[in-house]
């Protein structure tokens, strides 16, 4: 191994302790302390004091009152990564949207939530908008339960904590019921929201694989007294549209 060789391989294992602490913050909101971190993270103290002072300078952690927290600089980073899922599925959702005379939405995945990317709303004057960075329940949303379809039976019911909230009459709160419901989504790919989030508001939902590291679902939510008109036709052109997003990634 010649000298270059040994540059790369410290720099790499440089940016893989680094990623380690990162992996350790990311589910300690309120901040972890150093000693915590070196311990989580299996690295020596000295090492991790090293790094997040590195990483301070750059903005990507933060230190406040002796505890360590993911910083401002990797927010930006993360809202540039969404963007560039929003920019990637843009023209494909327009394309949708002018198709159905319907909204179309960007939903990403969250630890207990899914969270509105991006919207391209419908022309029509009765319409289901929202604004980016609303948030909805996993198991009353249709993007949701795209998501809670890919999980086995036990992580599921580790992620609804065995409860699940009512937000109306028609939200599932039996996990028995929900484990059902996702059993037909696993089938057909499609998830739908019948008035469980809201009323007057249905909507269907796909996974769509953009290539990036997050996941994302597509959603067309529709006023409930169009829904049964139009289910099927909505359908087919989502099958489509996440066709097309996924085949030019």
């Amino acid at each position: 191994m010649n000298e270059s060789d040994d540059i790369i391989e410290g720099g790499s294992q440089v940016i893989a302790r680094a990623a380690s602490i990162l992996r350790t913050l990311e589910d300690s909101p309120q901040g972890l302390t150093i000693a915590v971190i070196a311990r989580a993270s299996d690295l020596p103290r000295t090492t991790v004091t090293r790094l997040v002072r590195a990483l301070e300078a750059e903005q990507i952690v933060d230190t406040c009152t002796g505890k360590v927290r993911l910083g401002a600089g990797l927010i930006r980073l993360a809202r540039a990564v969404h963007f560039d899922a929003a920019a990637l599925a843009r023209p494909h959702m327009e394309a949708l949207s002018r198709t159905l005379h319907e909204t179309v939405d960007l939903w990403i995945e969250r630890e207990d939530h899914v969270e509105l990317v991006a919207e391209v709303p419908s022309d029509q004057e009765v319409r289901i908008v929202a604004v980016p960075g609303s948030r909805l329940p996993l198991h009353v949303s249709a993007p949701g339960k795209a998501f809670l379809a890919e999980l086995d039976e036990m992580r599921l019911i580790r992620c609804t904590e065995g409860r699940l909230d009512r937000c109306t009459t028609n939200s599932l709160t039996s996990v028995d019921a929900l484990l059902a419901e996702l059993k037909t989504t696993r089938k057909t790919g499609i998830s739908v929201d019948l008035e469980e989030h809201a009323e007057d508001v249905c909507a269907i939902s796909m996974l769509v694989q953009i290539g990036l590291t997050d996941r994302y679902a597509i959603a067309v939510p529709v006023p409930a007294r169009r829904f049964g008109k139009t289910r099927k036709q909505i359908e087919q052109a989502l099958r489509a549209c996440v066709e097309e997003i996924e085949a030019r990634r």
